[in-house]
C-alpha cells in the first residue's frame, strides 16, 4: 500500500486521538484523586457537626462518578461534567474563604484552602479546554483506524526491541529540563510508527505518536564511540531532526545496514 498523503493523514489523526484517549484517562483519575480528597476533608468537617461539610461530600462524590465514568465511556459530555464539578468545588471553597472571614465557618484546611482552591480553579479550566479538541479528534478519526493504531501501540509498548528483528530503539538527550526521550519505530509497510517516551524513573510514558515513510528516516553517525557499547549519531525522522542521539550498532543497523561497518571503525 503506498503512502499516500490521505493514508498518513489519517493514520497521524488516529495517533492523535489515541494518546489523546490516553490523557483522559489520565484526567479520569485525576478527578476520582480530587473527588477522594473532597470526600475525606468534607466528612471531617460534617464530623465536627457542621453541615457545610455535606457540600464538599457531595461534590467529591459527583467528581469520583465522573473520574469511573470518564475512564469508562471518554465520552466528550463527561470533560464538561468533570470541568463543572472542578469549577463548583473551587468557588465553593472561595465561598467558604469568605465565611470564614466573616466568623461563620472554621476551615479545615485554614490558609491552605486559598491554594486548594486555585489548584481546583486552574484543574477546571485545564479539563475544559481538553473539550473542545477531544470532540473534534473523535468526529474525525476512523473507528477502524484508530482500533488499528492502538494495538499498534500496545504492541510497541509491550515489545522489547533487542529481542526483535525489525523494530528500532534511540534515546535522546533533551537537556536538563526535559530530560531523557526514548525514541521507538516499529515499520508497518512502507511507514514507521514513530513514538516517543519520556524515559523516567524506570518506566516510560508516552508523549507523542507520528507516522512517517521509511524514505524519510535516515541515520548519519558521529564518527564516535560512547559508553563503549552506544555510538553517537544524528536521526531524520521526517521533517524533525534529532540530534544528541545514542544508540546501539544493532538499532543503527535497522536504519541504515553500512552503520554497524562504519561504527566499527570509528574512534
Amino acid at each position: 500500500m503506498a503512502s499516500d498523503p490521505q493514508r498518513v493523514e489519517r493514520l497521524a489523526l488516529a495517533g492523535s486521538f489515541c494518546l489523546f484517549d490516553k490523557k483522559l484517562r489520565s484526567s479520569g483519575n485525576s478527578s476520582i484523586v480530587w473527588g477522594v480528597l473532597n470526600l475525606l476533608i468534607g466528612g471531617a468537617v460534617v464530623a465536627t457537626n457542621n453541615s457545610w461539610g455535606a457540600v464538599s461530600v457531595l461534590l467529591g462524590l459527583a467528581l469520583i462518578v465522573a473520574g469511573v465514568y470518564d475512564r469508562k465511556v471518554r465520552d466528550p459530555k463527561v470533560i464538561v461534567i468533570s470541568a463543572a464539578t472542578l469549577a463548583g468545588l473551587a468557588l465553593w471553597n472561595f465561598t467558604l474563604i469568605g465565611l470564614a472571614a466573616m466568623g461563620k465557618v472554621q476551615l479545615a484546611l485554614g490558609g491552605r484552602t486559598f491554594y486548594w482552591a486555585i489548584a481546583q480553579a486552574w484543574g477546571a479550566y485545564a479539563t475544559w479546554k481538553t473539550y473542545s479538541t477531544y470532540k473534534t479528534l473523535r468526529e474525525k478519526s476512523d473507528p477502524l483506524t484508530v482500533q488499528q493504531v492502538r494495538e499498534y501501540l500496545d504492541e510497541l509498548n509491550k515489545a522489547k526491541p533487542e529481542q526483535s528483528v525489525d523494530l528500532v530503539q534511540f534515546e535522546v538527550n533533551a537537556g536538563l529540563v526535559q530530560g531523557t526521550k526514548r525514541y521507538r519505530l516499529k515499520p508497518i509497510e512502507d511507514l514507521y510508527l514513530a513514538a516517543r517516551y519520556k524515559a523516567q524513573f524506570g518506566s516510560l510514558q508516552l508523549e507523542e505518536v507520528n507516522f512517517v515513510p521509511r524514505s524519510e528516516v535516515t541515520l548519519t553517525l558521529e564518527g564516535e564511540k560512547w559508553m563503549s557499547k552506544k555510538i553517537k549519531a544524528s536521526v531524520q525522522l521526517g521533517p524533525l531532526k534529532l540530534y544528541k542521539v545514542s544508540i546501539t550498532p544493532d538499532m543503527a543497523s535497522r536504519i541504515s545496514p553500512a552503520a554497524r561497518v562504519i561504527s566499527l571503525g570509528a574512534t
